[in-house]
């Protein structure tokens, strides 16, 4: 019917009293066959709204563009700006008939709606910011990406990562709980220009794609996605499908959508996240598109960020592995114990060091040095301290330290501005049960001998600095353990930790002196673990220095008591005497 005015609704579809009632209705009222189908009626509100609104004309006919794009949807509502108005609708069935209601928004309401979603999608971008900065850790990174991205922008959620070779690994979220992984070719890849764009860094804006131009990556896909399974009919992206609703079931292209997005931190491509969606599921819009651009560019930050710790962590790791002194050889006659603590705030690459190999007169020869400072550059001048020693001894019939440590000062000299302090020596068991130590000294702390008696000695061994000056002096001396007594070299990370009640104290010569005359009666590896921890136990968990300790001992003879220390404790400043045969 309509009214006098000719503004009326065209009703064919309702009675005629029921079509006066509805032209009293204020909201829009458009009844159609099905979702997308011809126009059965529509009030007098709806006439208003769309004036080109005809009987019998389809509702994807661009009279009523906001229905038409719906429909195209196959939105349950939609909020769309339409000739200067605010207009929301909604989708419901009756009697076999597809009923759209649509309500003009005032100005105060569409504001206040427009607030309601700045403030939705903010929150969402601040709670994406904090689940993605949660962890530097690359896997978890990339897990939570794809679950953040569900349901809000989309039904499942995949994650291409940037190709190392020619194979690349991608994760999946959704639909539901659903969560995969697996590998990719690059050739497969290729095969989806837009995919393998995003993922080279060659396309800064999301971009919508049809589902049959993902069909090359259909193991990336969920089930097959629109193909029978859950893209498909009775699958979870598409569960309520009806052949009468559009479409040929399971078909690609009826109604799934998919956006490519790039992700990338500095021009830095980080990875390429696909987002789906299933029939139900409104198409991605400019406004979908929008959000989607700003959630990867905070996605890229953090999977980038993510990946550069993860390599950072994988070099360091290989660093500390490399630079840790190698485990003790066993030799006959000898007994060596080691403890190795360095600093962890120069992430535990330490400029300590130190090597005890076989030699083939018997015995061992060792070397023990610290580079100046700490840290990586600390251990880059070890390393090649280090590396030079072990090449030296390769090369050499005879041990040469003072002509070895010569070399190294030029070394030294030559890497920069550091120095090291180095001793070396050999160490050789003799008939009697004693073991022979010969030192050369390059400016290292004196060792300190554990007699049989329980006093502490040191053996002074004069000699300069490696890397000081062009032409240096060393020393070299001789002594002898006798069965029971143990050799200890140490760093200055030992005598330099800063501890006690204070925090400030130095733990100091003294207290080492004391505490290794404590160790009587005691192997050399358990001398080297107890000495190492009273020294963090004089820290208490404070910063410290790299820390090395190395023992050598001549095995007690069988049957000997164990040696007891001084009743006075031991190793006091009285109890220390200095050797220098």
């Amino acid at each position: 019917m309509t009214d006098d005015s000719g503004g009326g609704g065209a009703w064919g579809c309702v009675p005629e009293r029921l079509g006066e009632l509805l032209d009293l209705v204020d909201e829009a009222v458009v009844v159609c066959d099905r979702v997308d189908g011809p126009v059965r009626g529509f009030n007098r509100a709806a006439a208003d709204l769309f004036p080109r609104l005809r009987p019998g004309s389809p509702v994807s006919m661009s009279a009523a563009a906001p229905l038409a794009r719906a429909a195209a949807r196959r939105a349950e509502r939609f909020s769309a700006s339409y000739e200067g108005h605010g207009l929301t609708g909604r989708l419901h069935t009756a009697g076999g008939l597809t009923v759209w209601l649509v309500h003009q928004v005032g100005s105060a309401q569409e504001a206040e709606a427009a607030l309601a979603h700045e403030r939705e999608k903010s929150t969402f971008l601040e709670e994406t910011t904090r689940r993605l900065g949660a962890s530097l850790h690359h896997g978890r990174t990339v897990r939570a990406l794809v679950e953040i991205a569900i349901p809000k922008l989309a039904d499942a959620a995949v994650v291409v990562l940037p190709v190392s070779g020619r194979r690349t690994r991608w994760h999946r979220a959704g639909p539901g709980d659903a969560r995969r992984s697996g590998e990719v070719t690059v050739e497969t890849l290729e095969r989806v220009p837009k995919v393998a764009d995003a993922l080279y860094g060659l396309q800064p804006r999301p971009t919508v794609v049809r589902p049959q131009e993902l069909a090359a990556l259909e193991d990336l896909m969920p089930g097959d996605f629109g193909q029978g399974g859950p893209g498909g009919p009775g699958g979870q992206l598409g569960q309520g499908r009806q052949s009468g609703q559009g479409g040929q079931g399971g078909q690609l292209g009826q109604g799934e959508d998919a956006l490519v997005v790039q992700l990338a931190a500095g021009g830095v491509p980080a990875g390429a996240l696909i987002m789906l969606r299933g029939p139900e599921r409104a198409r991605f819009d400019d406004t979908d598109i929008e959000l989607a651009h700003r959630f990867a560019i905070r996605a890229g930050l953090a999977l980038a960020t993510a990946a550069l710790y993860s390599q950072q962590a994988h070099t360091i790791a290989v660093l500390q592995a490399s630079m840790a002194p190698e485990p003790l050889p066993s030799a006959d006659g000898l007994r060596l114990g080691a403890a190795y603590r360095p600093a962890a705030e120069a992430l535990r690459i330490s400029g300590d060091f130190y090597h005890v190999a076989p030699s083939a007169a018997g015995g061992v020869t060792f070397f023990f040095g610290d580079v100046s400072g700490k840290g990586a550059e600390a251990a880059v001048v070890a390393g090649q301290v280090r590396q030079s020693m072990r090449t030296l001894a390769m090369v050499r019939t005879e041990p040469e330290p003072l002509r070895d440590l010569r070399l190294l000062n030029d070394l030294v000299i030559s890497a920069g501005h550091r120095f090291t302090t180095l001793v070396t020596g050999s160490a050789r068991p003799c008939d009697d049960g004693s073991v022979q130590v010969e030192i050369a000294s390059g400016g290292h702390l004196s060792p300190l001998i554990l007699r049989d008696d329980g006093k502490v000695a040191e053996i002074v061994c004069e000699g300069m600095l490696l890397g000081a000056v062009p032409d240096p002096s060393f020393g070299r001396t001789e002594c002898r353990l006798e069965p029971g007594e143990l050799m200890l070299l140490y760093s200055d990370g030992v005598t330099e930790a800063r501890g006690g009640a204070s925090g400030r104290e130095i733990y100091g010569e003294e207290r080492l002196v004391d505490a290794l005359a404590s160790c009587g009666g005691m192997q050399a590896p358990s001398v080297a673990e107890r000495l190492e921890l009273l020294t963090t136990e004089w820290l208490a968990g404070r910063p410290h220095d790299d820390i090395s300790l190395l023992t050598l001992q001549a095995p007690p003879r069988r049957g000997a008591p164990p040696h007891r220390p001084p009743e006075s404790g031991g190793g006091s400043g009285g109890a220390r005497k200095s050797e220098n045969p």
